[in-house]
């Protein structure tokens, strides 16, 4: 898990500055911060996943357990699943990402989210040589509908930086302390270290699954036995 340092960061990243009339304007207040959810209104579990671009163990999540994730439980019905991606170093890495899926919209915004998982290595290859990080970010924005041109106005939109502090106001009401963590029926589900052993906890307790600690890292069979708990936590209740 990437631990966060400071959960409110300045919103002034690289790329994102603000045009000199735009500096000397006063910025209107944000609109209201709406997530952008995958999965049937009606799921009996809400999933919401806090995750950085820039964070490896995001990454690892994302390639070894969201496809399971995705085929098993949200396209079933059985989960909502709602990503909010805040920001750990390279800060610029982060936002930038954050803002490319807001920028691809409502409908591409999930499909921006599984490219920019996907090529994070290769991002943070580019980075070490020294190379062209804008054409990578342009490459993704244009598989989601969205030109060169539309992708720096959007690092340039006020709002789009504003949704990355909201976004921070909501994990730190969380009580995130570092990514990926998931916020499940109020509590939040990480890994911390128990007796020297990676550790599945949720509310700040370990996961106890049939009488027994779950141990290990949030793989996808992990996962899937925890959110198989919930649903059937779910059934019970509605009995």
């Amino acid at each position: 898990m990437q631990r966060l340092r400071h959960l409110i960061v300045p919103l002034f990243v690289g790329l994102l500055a603000l045009s000199p009339a735009e500096a000397q304007n006063e910025v209107p207040p944000p609109p209201p911060y709406q997530d952008q959810v995958l999965g049937s209104p009606t799921a009996p579990l809400e999933i919401i996943e806090y995750a950085s671009f820039s964070c490896p163990h995001c990454g690892y999540f994302h390639h070894e357990v969201w496809y399971m994730l995705n085929s098993e439980f949200i396209e079933t019905g059985q989960v909502r699943f709602i990503i909010r991606p805040i920001i750990t170093q390279p800060q610029q890495i982060a936002a930038a990402g954050a803002i490319l899926a807001t920028c691809a919209g409502e409908e591409r915004y999930y499909d921006a989210v599984d490219l920019l998982f996907v090529e994070q290595e290769n991002i943070f290859s580019t980075i070490r040589a020294q190379g062209n990080l804008l054409e990578i970010y342009n490459r993704i924005a244009g598989a989601v509908g969205v030109t060169p041109e539309e992708f720096q106005t959007c690092l340039q939109t006020p709002s789009h930086n504003q949704r990355i502090g909201q976004t921070l106001e909501l994990a730190a009401q969380d009580n995130v302390d570092g990514t990926p963590s998931f916020l499940i029926r109020g509590q939040i589900l990480k890994i911390d270290m128990v007796d020297g052993q990676p550790t599945p906890t949720w509310g700040g307790l370990p996961v106890i699954l049939n009488g027994e600690r779950l141990t290990g890292e949030l793989d996808a069979d992990n996962f899937r036995r925890i959110v198989l708990h919930f649903l059937n936590e779910s059934d019970s209740d509605n009995q």
